[in-house]
């Protein structure tokens, strides 16, 4: 009986673990990056997300034939300062799970997805934020958890057209294929 009631013990303790994380959001991280540090107005600029998630987990891809989960989405804020010129999504793998009946395409481990940005002629100099937020849901080999949304404030630099800018973070970038 003590042995029952250790083993139940440890179920619940590490049960218990998961759902903090869970309830955390831990199970996907995102960090964001620019291209370049500065954009000229009228000009362009790449913006990485890499994605880190967790092992044992996956997302789901930014197309999906299971009605019921929820496809990956990359959105950012567009105005008059901003345009959205292309959005970048790695191709997903093929997995099959016991929850589905058909195969999904998912993203495990880590992943960069990028958004390339043009900027208004009429942007005024000095720093900027662009606003995104990150559709996702998270699931492991059994079970899916409820969609989430990660929200973003990426500064930027609007500098004068005279002034060099300099590419940064070419090791990331080197892993998104823009048309």
């Amino acid at each position: 009986m003590l042995k029952c009631k250790t083993f139940a013990l440890i179920c619940i303790l590490y049960l218990m673990g998961f759902s903090s994380a869970w309830a955390e959001g831990e199970v996907l991280e995102v960090k964001t990056y620019l291209s370049q540090d500065g954009v000229h107005p009228g000009g362009k600029v790449d913006v990485a997300f890499l994605l880190d998630i967790i092992p044992g987990w996956h997302i789901n891809g930014p197309e999906l034939a299971d009605p019921f989960l929820i496809a990956c989405t990359l959105m950012i804020d567009e105005n008059d300062d901003v345009e959205v010129e292309e959005t970048f999504y790695p191709v997903p793998e093929n997995r099959t799970y016991s929850f589905s009946e058909v195969e999904l395409q998912v993203y495990e481990g880590k992943v960069v997805l990028g958004a390339r940005i043009k900027v208004s002629d009429a942007l005024s100099l000095g720093k900027k934020v662009l606003k995104a937020s990150f559709l996702y849901q998270a699931c492991d080999d059994v079970s899916c958890l409820a969609p989430k949304t990660l929200q973003f404030e990426i500064p930027f630099h609007v500098v004068s057209a005279t002034k060099e800018v300099k590419k940064i973070n070419q090791d990331i970038f080197s892993q998104i294929k823009f048309r």
